[in-house]
């Protein structure tokens, strides 16, 4: 039991500013949604081709570009054994999206940062470190790592971005009904390190993943009337297998890795499960639009390795976001999240760890101002607030009780442009 649970603490190693969306999937691409929360069934900017594509028919003839610039700043703490760890980044994510209209047809091109996307360090260490003492004080690795010791300057840091490129096609099948389909490829690129001195040695297991693999999204938009639209979108699951190096470990990192048969060349598997979202924009009134917005996460259909026993159900958030037509120039938005996600704290591995999925709430306010009929400015910024989860004691695998606590900041500017 302890060699499985080193082999996951070791393997499984990234970091996520998580905000909306499931354990590794998620939905924070645009300005517009910073400021709004829900925009599963939008229709108004090129972001739409992340969240409605098929939704993109709605937009005047004409080539868009937009692109957002979105700062993060995340506070991730571990409080064990009467003391608290704590992890604070601030980051910059970018995001493009194009999209060309003619009439029936649209073709359209994101990029976006659809899992991963930032960087946590605890420069102090944290829970990882803390069971990793805990396994070698207790004679884990006896004989090439002697018991009895303690690890000092304990320091954890993990990196992971899994850049994704989609495009597209929308068609107008009838004017209340288009339709969208599209290919979608992910790059994913990772990073740990984790190292201290443990009686006089110093241990460094670093080590680097990287993954790629297509994926197909699919798109329906429903407009009814001038009121009313729906929006459906689907991704489907993208196959990635992490190829591990682990050259950056000194031969004491390495006994550490090769004790449960991680070399170089060897990989892991770490699905990017599949999306259904649904989304609802309906004008209650002739300046105010309100927009409920649903998305699941089929995380019990991936293939998560040595986690597929971890996730218990599929996680799922509901938005809900209202928009106020000031006039021409000028709209208001406002938005609230929830996030439910069915992982027990006990069941985390170093991904879960670093960046722990737990439920939230989130809350959004934002703008959009049209400068001119071809230039359009996008505000956003939303806070989200996780519920704290505490894991038991486990005596087998050498962590003690812990309590995860998070909350995240995520501001958005972007700016649109119609030629």
């Amino acid at each position: 039991m302890v060699r499985k649970w080193f082999l996951i603490v070791l393997i499984l190693g990234t970091a996520v500013p998580a905000s909306g969306g499931g354990i590794d999937n998620k939905q924070n691409f645009s300005s517009a949604y910073a400021g709004s929360l829900s925009r599963n069934a939008a229709t108004d900017g090129a972001d739409a081709a992340a969240y409605n594509p098929a939704g993109l028919m709605h937009l005047k003839n004409g080539t868009y570009l937009e692109v957002d610039i979105l700062p993060f700043i995340f506070d991730y703490d571990h409080e064990f054994n009467g003391e608290t760890q704590t992890a604070n980044t601030k980051l910059i994510a970018p995001m493009a999206f194009g999209v060309h209209k003619r009439d029936k047809w649209a073709l359209w091109g994101a990029f976006t940062i659809n899992g991963g996307g930032g960087e946590t360090e605890y420069e102090n260490g944290n829970i990882i470190t803390r069971t990793v003492e805990n396994l070698m004080y207790a004679g884990a690795f006896n004989p090439a790592i002697e018991p009895g010791g303690t690890l000092s300057q304990p320091y954890a840091y993990a990196k992971s971005y899994d850049y994704t490129f989609t495009t597209g096609v929308s068609y107008a099948l009838h004017p209340m009904v288009s339709v969208a389909a599209g290919v979608r490829y992910v790059r994913t690129d990772k990073e740990v390190d984790l190292h201290g001195t443990y009686k006089g040695d110093y241990i460094l297991a670093k080590y680097d993943q990287e993954a790629d693999g297509f994926g197909g999204v699919f798109g329906i938009d429903i407009h009814p009337s001038d009121k009313l639209n729906i929006g459906i979108r689907y991704e489907s699951q993208v196959n990635l297998d992490w190829d591990t190096e682990t050259n950056g470990s000194n031969p004491f990192g390495l006994i550490l890795l090769n004790a449960f048969g991680r070399e170089d060349g060897q990989s892991y598997a770490r699905d990017l499960p599949a999306v259904l979202a649904l989304g609802l924009e309906w004008k209650i009134l002739p300046k105010l639009t309100l927009k409920p917005s649903f998305s699941l996460y089929f995380e019990t259909d991936a293939d998560w390795d040595t986690q597929n026993y971890a996730v218990d159900g599929n996680s799922f958030d509901l938005a809900l976001a209202l928009q106020y037509d000031v006039n021409a120039a000028w709209s208001l938005t406002a938005g609230y999240l929830y996030i439910d996600v069915d992982m027990k704290p006990e069941n985390f591995g170093i991904i879960e760890q670093m960046s722990p999925p737990l439920d939230c709430h989130a809350f959004a306010v934002g703008a959009r101002y049209r400068m001119t009929e071809k230039i359009t400015l996008i505000l956003g910024l939303s806070g989200y607030f996780y519920e704290d989860a505490t894991a038991a004691a486990d005596l087998s695998t050498g962590r003690p009780e812990v309590t995860y606590a998070k909350t995240l900041y995520q501001g958005g500017i972007g700016i649109q442009f119609r030629l």
